[in-house]
């Protein structure tokens, strides 16, 4: 698992805790910094989208609740709740909740917690290529490219229509639902992004954010953005800009 991280508490000792415990995980999750109020939590959350924030819940001047329902789409980042009190557990849960901590957090409920977050992160793979890999000698012994995904089928009114795979732009995920968007217009379909990912061929599509699949020919810059971010600008009509993961901003740029 690769991800980034803010830890968001009211209480200086508190957050200071939280990033001593996660050290163990630092080859794992990167913190990106840490908040000591929900309007700042807001902020940062905007400029760095962090995988995950490990959130109090409350705070003096929003709480944890009036945090996530401010942020919009892709900002929403998967939440790990941290609280002294645990009447809130319900709630929370209907929130994009990985867990919920009691406090004082314990080493191995923590430990728990990272394990859920592993499930709940989407796995980069990255292996390394050996440098003497003859790449004419592997394509002569095996053609992957009838391994993977070739149409999709997209329910439209009482339609099936297939749409061919060389046709997607991208793919983004919204709650339940991933909206694929192509050169002659836009489906939405019920496959989550991960099963998605598994079935699309590496050499023509690559993940850019948990929420985000594009296909690599529709790449056509990547920029700095806010806050020293990477920025992928699409060739498609509307020249749509989308935040890459710091995650994955390594494979990108390998890519």
């Amino acid at each position: 698992m690769q991800c980034t991280a803010l830890v968001i508490d009211d209480e200086p000792l508190a957050r200071k805790r939280m990033i001593s415990l996660l050290e163990p995980y630092s080859s794992e999750i990167e913190i990106l910094g840490e908040a000591g109020s929900g309007a700042q939590a807001v902020k940062m959350i905007h400029e760095m989208i962090p995988d995950v924030v490990f959130l109090d819940i409350q705070m003096p001047d929003m709480d944890a609740f009036e945090v996530l329902h401010s942020l919009q789409g892709d900002d929403v980042p998967l939440v790990i709740f941290t609280t002294a009190y645990d009447n809130f557990a319900l709630k929370a849960f209907e929130e994009n909740t990985v867990d919920y901590l009691l406090k004082p957090v314990a080493p191995e409920r923590l430990a728990a917690s990272i394990e859920k977050l592993r499930k709940a992160i989407p796995q980069v793979d990255d292996t390394t290529i050996p440098s003497d890999l003859n790449w004419e000698k592997l394509r002569n012994l095996v053609d992957m490219s009838g391994l993977y995904l070739q149409r999709l089928q997209v329910k439209v009114g009482d339609r099936i229509v297939f749409v061919n795979i060389d046709e997607v732009i991208r793919f983004h995920s919204e709650e339940k639902y991933t909206t694929v968007y192509t050169v002659n217009g836009q489906y939405v379909i019920d496959t989550p992004l991960v099963e998605l990912e598994k079935k699309l061929d590496p050499k023509h599509f690559t993940r850019v954010h948990r929420s985000h699949i594009v296909a690599i020919d529709y790449i056509a810059e990547c920029r700095k953005g806010d806050a020293g971010r990477m920025v992928m600008v699409l060739r498609d009509k509307a020249a749509t800009q989308l935040v890459v993961s710091r995650s994955l901003v390594k494979k990108i740029r390998t890519l």
